[in-house]
């Protein structure tokens, strides 16, 4: 017997692959596809199909619709339906199986899985529908037998009593037994499971048909209800027949005579393969994450329970780590999200390979993910484990052909050393992520009391800081920026302070890291850039001229913000010239480079904004990066500038940054110079500019009259005293 699988997506290039798939399952199986769900609710009314493939997503109707539709059919109540949905899709499920969906498919849809999930459903549908049929063909023959010359009593099922024959034929398994177990009646359904007829089945000891365990069990609940001569409540039984496993319904009660003695068990069992399968489904939808497979949030909540639990009793010791992958946004950002999502299943593949039987592991959101070490034998165990998983981590990936590598930031939490609670140990674990984060990344950390401290310390600067943003206590200053050569005041550097009401002057060593993991540095960030260009306006309006201002723009800020449009949005709204800005960018930027992040900067450079690399030598930026990104300007990290006296190597760093920002049409500044030797060593270097001490301290708005009465105001003497 050939089996059909009708097949609906609006995609032809889905409907090739699909049928090509069915027909990798075998001869015996054959495709029918339709990209109109429309057209193939019509081909049904008049045709059948073992197995139906439907795409959720599709034009006129989706695929709960669809599946709707054909459960209200005549022929369509019982045929498996396989949804393909998209991973992120989980109310689409939910409502497919609502609909009567049996199995679900994830998009892009491999063929293994294609293959066996239809051929499992077939399997487990053809079952049930032969069992039907089977039932049917007995009672037939139980009819004709009765029909037959050889009946003397002309006791034929025609005059057997309607209920008589709806018991026989219903897809319901009925059987009664007396108190030795002995047969006493079956209907044709339950006599088909074991290929016989009723009257073959009575006089039979019942559970001898059944297997070791499902007797035993059978037996045990038949006692029960002859010793209590009470119904047993309802229960599940699985049932395996030619090796397709089934799930039924069951319910034994009192078989009583007419005097309402008990004189034997009678049993029913629905199938209920079908619906358990949907309920499967659902559970697994809420307690499993849908792009990798992996345990959610839910799950591993209930897991760390359990796991305290055992822990306490047992007296052993267990681990829970919380770990986040490094530049993972810039493979999503770059390669797109369809290249992310495969990187991110790979990574649960790559931790279920490395985790032991004992362990646990959890996606719980974006690039996070949780794992449970079930049982640690102390820190140097907790230590080689962590090893492994940086190091399988660590391996490079195909994205979209191209090999990609990551790292991973492992915060640990003790169980239950550190905590007796899943929402603490939790956020224990999340502190010392984050001091791995803090400590270079793609390492492990366990949590100190130290980090709670820092913690409660930061949550109490958040609250400060918000609070410092709807009082004005932010405020800039300016560091000048000299030529080299003349020590003319050619720029200035916007340096943000803030003007606490207790603590005094705080710089943002203080305060901005706090800033930057809360999101308070958006709006700064914002504030920031509306400032620099309001004073230089105000400066203007009062006769003075400022020199460009560069302006400090985190990697955060170009992720979260549309720092292009800010900032010429502020320079149009004050009417004033986009030289006068430069926008200064960090190294990390560049080594998260987008195209979202390359398009800005070209914007900006091509409206007349500078951009500048702050800085330059401390990060992990490449040539290339130099060579295609707009940048104007290289200014030397302070770290090189304060040994430039001592060191003959750092000498030479400076001098190579020079001659390759030179050979890239850019100009060099030198922050941080603090006195005379290092001043005229970095003039020797080839530094254009520079800033520091020596030249000017930050200046007030206020004051920076003082510096710029006219733009040519020598400093050299300052610069000497």
């Amino acid at each position: 017997m050939t089996m059909r699988v009708l097949i609906v997506d609006d995609r032809p290039t889905n409907l090739r692959i699909y049928a090509q798939f069915v027909s990798m399952m075998g001869e015996n199986y054959s495709s029918v596809t339709f990209a109109d769900p429309v057209e193939a609710l019509e081909w049904l009314r008049n045709n059948g199909a073992e197995l139906l493939v439907v795409d959720y997503r599709m034009p006129k109707m989706n695929g709960a619709e669809f599946i709707k539709s054909v459960r209200k059919m005549s022929k369509g109540g019982d045929v498996p339906a396989i949804v393909i949905t998209a991973h992120q899709d989980r109310e689409c499920r939910l409502s497919a199986l609502d609909a009567g969906a049996t199995d679900f498919l994830q998009s892009p849809v491999s063929h293994v899985e294609f293959c066996r999930r239809a051929m499992s459903l077939l399997t487990k549908s053809q079952k049930s529908d032969n069992l039907r049929k089977r039932a049917s063909e007995i009672e037939r023959k139980h009819a004709s037998l009765h029909d037959s010359p050889d009946n003397p009593d002309n006791s034929a099922p025609a005059n057997k009593s309607m209920l008589e024959q709806i018991i026989d034929t219903i897809p319901i398994m009925i059987n009664a037994t007396d108190r030795a177990g002995l047969c006493l009646f079956t209907n044709a359904y339950q006599s088909a499971l074991f290929n016989k007829t009723p009257d073959e089945m009575v006089g039979r000891v019942f559970n001898d048909l059944l297997s070791p365990d499902l007797a035993k069990n059978s037996e045990r609940r038949d006692q029960l209800v002859l010793k209590s001569q009470q119904p047993i409540p309802h229960y599940e039984e699985k049932f395996s027949s030619d090796g397709v496993e089934l799930i039924f319904h069951c319910n034994k009660s009192p078989l009583l005579n007419h005097n309402g003695e008990t004189i034997g068990v009678l049993t029913t069992a629905v199938d209920i393969t079908a619906r358990k399968l949907a309920e499967e489904h659902r559970t697994h939808l809420a307690l499993h994450d849908m792009l990798t497979g992996l345990p959610n949030r839910a799950l591993l909540a209930e897991k760390v329970r359990n796991t305290i639990h055992m822990c306490k009793k047992e007296g052993h010791e267990a681990a829970l780590l919380l770990l986040d992958l490094d530049r993972f946004k810039v493979i999503n950002d770059t390669r797109g999200h369809h290249s992310g999502d495969t990187l991110l299943r790979e990574v649960a593949e790559r931790l279920l390979d490395i985790i032991g039987p004992n362990d646990f592991a959890a996606r719980i959101g974006g690039d996070e993910f949780a794992i449970i070490f079930g049982k640690v034998e102390g820190p140097d165990d907790i230590n080689s484990r962590c090893t492994k998983l940086l190091k399988a981590i660590n391996e490079p990936y195909s994205v979209s052909g191209v090999a990609q590598v990551i790292g991973a930031s492992i915060g640990v939490s003790l169980i239950p050393s550190d905590g007796n609670d899943y929402e603490e140990l939790l956020r224990l674990a999340d502190l010392a992520m984050y001091d791995a984060k803090a400590n270079g990344r793609n390492c492990h950390r366990f949590f100190s009391e130290g980090m709670n401290q820092i913690a409660q310390a930061d949550a109490a600067l958040e609250i400060e800081l918000r609070n410092a943003l709807n009082n004005n206590q932010f405020m800039l200053e300016y560091q000048p920026i000299v030529d080299a050569k003349t020590l003319n005041y050619v720029g200035l550097e916007a340096l943000i302070r803030w003007d606490h009401p207790t603590r005094g002057r705080l710089l943002p060593l203080q305060f901005i890291r706090v800033a930057e993991d809360t999101g308070i540095m958006d709006i700064l960030g914002k504030w920031v850039i509306a400032e620099v260009c309001r004073q230089i306006r105000q400066s203007a309006d009062e006769g003075i001229d400022l020199p460009r201002v560069a302006i400090n723009i985190s990697p955060r800020q170009f992720q979260n913000q549309y720092v292009c449009e800010e900032v010429l949005k502020n320079i149009k709204l004050n009417q004033i010239s986009p030289s006068k800005i430069v926008v200064e960018i960090t190294e990390e930027l560049l080594l998260n480079n987008s195209d979202h992040v390359s398009q800005s900067l070209l914007r900006l450079r091509d409206s007349g904004v500078g951009i500048s690399i702050d800085d330059f030598g401390t990060g992990y930026s490449s040539l290339q990066y130099l060579r295609d990104l707009p940048a104007n300007c290289l200014k030397i990290d302070r770290t090189f500038i304060s040994r430039i006296e001592h060191s003959a190597a750092d000498r030479a760093i400076i001098s190579t940054i020079s001659h390759l920002a030179h050979a890239l049409d850019m100009r060099v500044i030198a922050e941080g110079v603090e006195n005379d030797a290092q001043l005229e060593l970095l003039q020797a270097s080839g530094c254009d500019e520079m800033q520091g001490f020596i030249i000017a301290r930050p200046q007030r708005p206020q004051d920076l009259h003082k510096l710029f009465p006219a733009q040519q105001h020598q400093v050299a003497s300052s610069a000497k005293a």
